[in-house]
């Protein structure tokens, strides 16, 4: 993948998503869309550009293969923005319905009822901080034991799963149970990891974000093309992952309905880009090498 002349998949995705988004804003987004539309030709431009440059090894290669990731904290500060160029509603009462229809209820608040265990709740926390570390490890953990093509791979899914959650949130905003709903209170309340976390996404949060759960569908979508690459990176990973997962129903970050929308999501992301031929098989086979069991 990166030793041929031209632009790897991720930046194709990644100038995709950078045109769509910036279409949408000078179509529907007035003077600041136009603002952020030149902004984002001039990132496109600037992807273009790569298509010569393929270190093979070092921080060089790193960036190259996982800058789109390391994009994606600015790309989701501006979905506040984004998705208010084409509607001004949220659909929390869609989703509510779906929780209901789906589970009987509204689990991003029964869930801290039903077990209102401290040491319970700081677990799930802590999955819910590892977010921050799942995606690092996977990335950076395939480089370490299978090298630069499997680390592109794995951050093109990584990518991918982010930029369609992102595109989601333009057409479908959803706030969330945070902003639809009362915090937990009680002892919970009282835990170092839930200020830790609660104080983190009030600091840094973008309205309008919650369906599906991209926290979920990214870091998903790195465990399981981390796991392609080397199974031993998938059994590393997937304890705090699905702590992640429950953690943001718990800590009433997501609607569960957006928590299983990025379990899909991740799922689909890593199943297109594997039938297509940029996992490991077939990129493999591609190439002309064996299949891999």
């Amino acid at each position: 993948m990166s030793g041929r002349e031209g632009l790897l998949p991720v930046d194709r995705v990644t100038i995709g998503y950078f045109a769509c988004t910036g279409v949408i804003s000078l179509v529907f987004g007035g003077l600041p869309g136009a603002g952020i539309a030149a902004a984002h030709a001039l990132v496109v431009f600037g992807i273009t550009r790569l298509g010569r440059w393929h270190p093979r090894a070092g921080l060089a290669a790193i960036a190259r293969a996982a800058y789109a990731v390391l994009l994606t904290p600015l790309l989701y500060a501006e979905l506040a923005v984004l998705n208010r160029f084409l509607t001004q509603r949220y659909f929390d009462t869609t989703v509510q319905a779906w929780d209901a229809a789906l589970f009987g209820g509204q689990p991003s608040m029964d869930l801290s009822a039903w077990l209102p265990w401290l040491s319970f709740s700081e677990v799930l926390h802590l999955g819910y901080f590892a977010y921050y570390a799942i995606v690092p490890i996977a990335v950076l953990g395939v480089y370490a034991t299978r090298g630069v093509e499997a680390l592109q791979r794995t951050a093109l899914a990584v990518a991918a799963a982010f930029f369609v959650s992102y595109l989601i949130f333009m057409f479908f905003p959803v706030a969330g149970p945070r902003y639809e709903f009362t915090q937990i209170g009680g002892r919970i309340s009282d835990g170092t990891l839930f200020g830790i976390v609660h104080g983190i996404l009030e600091a840094g949060s973008s309205k309008g974000t919650a369906f599906p759960s991209s926290h979920i569908a990214a870091s998903l979508a790195a465990v399981v093309a981390a796991g392609r690459e080397d199974r031993r990176w998938f059994w590393l990973l997937i304890v705090p992952e699905l702590a992640l997962t429950v953690g943001t129903v718990y800590g009433r970050f997501h609607y569960a309905t957006d928590a299983l929308a990025g379990i899909l999501l991740g799922l689909l992301v890593c199943a297109v880009l594997h039938g297509s031929g940029s996992g490991p098989r077939g990129a493999r086979e591609a190439e002309g090498g064996q299949p891999t069991a």
